[in-house]
């Protein structure tokens, strides 16, 4: 079943501390996990479905976003592993330091398929945090389809570490729902430096999968750390560049899939990034529309969802990604996407990291574009001179603001507001 601190956790094991923590949860209709060890999160959540809850993902852990939903779902309770939280206007379930002993062998329990086993909240990253429920068969279905197209037959069991947070949907479907699902055991810790990455697949036996995100992976790459044999790379939440599933592939020895999904619908296709720009629908999806017309279809699905992103639709369940709806650009009667000129931006050698901004204009303003960009080794004039060679000036950045870091959160998203913040502390410095 997986690992945590240290120590096999079997499927009995998990099964019975999970029966057990059903027992002393609350009676209540919403449950806010907010574990962070990924062991006590999947415990949690297979406790509040055993118990007949609905698990809530928050979008983040800020107290601005927990009391919006508590204030959302009434009789919504809190269940963390930490030992101090902020006074959050909800009642708090301490994760019992020791779990009661189960003597009887378990059956593994049956949760309705109707069951809405998750509410997952978009991002943020283009307004305000939009909820989304997720049937327990959805969820299912999704983990299968998954895992089959990724994992080979002849893997007798995957070992799973993750980087992402299990209350993000990516971290969801990947680290908790796939080893649920299909021969998977996860680790139950959430590493975030290339050394801690490295120490955890080494506590886990092969074949290994590492679910990560684009900035990660750039970390692992960019360091001197020696990993040991991951099988399989899974990344999501940014586009990744072919160029640095590249590089993945040969210094680690793996192979690289990109998931695409969304909140709304959860995984719809993988593709191998060295291999292919085309994304290929997993079983039982279909897309019909195009461009920014383009809905989804699934059996599992109460009815098409539209999806946020340009979408060139191909033949045999193929399709191009053209970029994000919101992210369209139209200056001086010429149309790109943020996506576009990110992916320009962090192809600069040198560039740690870097994103495109539209500041607030007023009516009169021209809208113009600037960029935060972390690189302690280039001057503007080099990001400008590199830019050239792919961008019409219209879309070249003035200015560029040079910062330690940009403000991802623990999926690596980075969302408006945050940006937005960052902007209001350096935009009366000098570039």
């Amino acid at each position: 079943m997986g690992w945590n601190d240290g120590k096999h956790i079997s499927v009995d094991q998990f099964l019975a501390d999970a029966f057990s923590l059903s027992q002393n949860l609350p009676n209540a209709t919403w449950i806010l996990n907010l574990c962070d060890n990924r062991y006590r999160f999947l415990v949690g959540f297979a406790a509040a479905l055993i118990k007949g809850q609905t698990n809530i993902l928050p979008p983040n852990k800020t107290l601005k976003a927990l009391q919006s939903i508590a204030s959302q779902f009434p009789e919504t309770y809190c269940l963390t592993d930490t030992e101090s939280q902020e006074n959050l206007g909800l009642p708090v379930f301490q994760y019992p330091s020791e779990l009661k002993s189960v003597s009887k062998t378990l059956d593994i329990p049956e949760i309705r398929a109707s069951h809405v086993a998750a509410i997952a909240f978009t991002s943020g990253s283009t307004g305000t945090p939009q909820p989304h429920l997720k049937s327990w068969d959805s969820m299912v279905r999704i983990a299968r389809n998954t895992g089959n197209r990724l994992i080979p037959g002849n893997m007798e069991e995957v070992s799973i570490v993750a980087t992402v947070p299990p209350q993000h949907m990516y971290g969801l479907e990947t680290s908790i729902m796939l080893p649920l699902q299909h021969k998977g055991a996860l680790h139950g810790g959430r590493p975030f430096f290339p050394i801690d990455i490295r120490d955890a697949l080494e506590t886990v036996p092969p074949d290994r999968m590492l679910i990560t995100t684009p900035t990660h992976l750039k970390a692992c790459i960019e360091s001197s750390v020696k990993f040991p044999k991951i099988s399989l790379i899974i990344s999501a939440t940014a586009p990744l560049s072919r160029k640095l599933a590249e590089n993945a592939e040969q210094l680690l020895e793996t192979r690289v899939f990109e998931i695409y999904g969304c909140t709304e619908a959860g995984s719809l296709a993988t593709r191998q990034s060295t291999k292919s720009n085309a994304w290929k629908l997993l079983d039982e999806i279909k897309l019909t529309g195009n461009n920014d017309q383009s809905y989804i279809e699934a059996t599992y699905l109460p009815q098409p969802i539209k999806l946020p992103d340009i979408i060139k639709n191909g033949e045999n369940g193929l399709f191009d990604l053209q970029g994000r709806s919101a992210d369209l650009i139209n200056i001086g009667g010429k149309r790109t996407s943020l996506g576009e000129l990110n992916y320009h931006l962090n192809q600069i050698k040198k560039v740690e990291d870097g994103a495109y901004f539209v500041p607030p204009q007023n009516d009169h303003d021209h809208k113009r574009l600037i960029a935060f960009v972390v690189a302690n080794e280039l001057r503007e004039e080099d990001i400008l001179q590199a830019l050239r060679q792919y961008l019409d000036p219209v879309f070249l950045p003035r200015p560029i603001y040079f910062v330690d870091h940009l403000p991802r959160n623990s999926s690596g998203k980075l969302t408006r507001e945050s940006l937005l913040e960052t902007f209001s502390q350096y935009f009366s410095k000098p570039a």
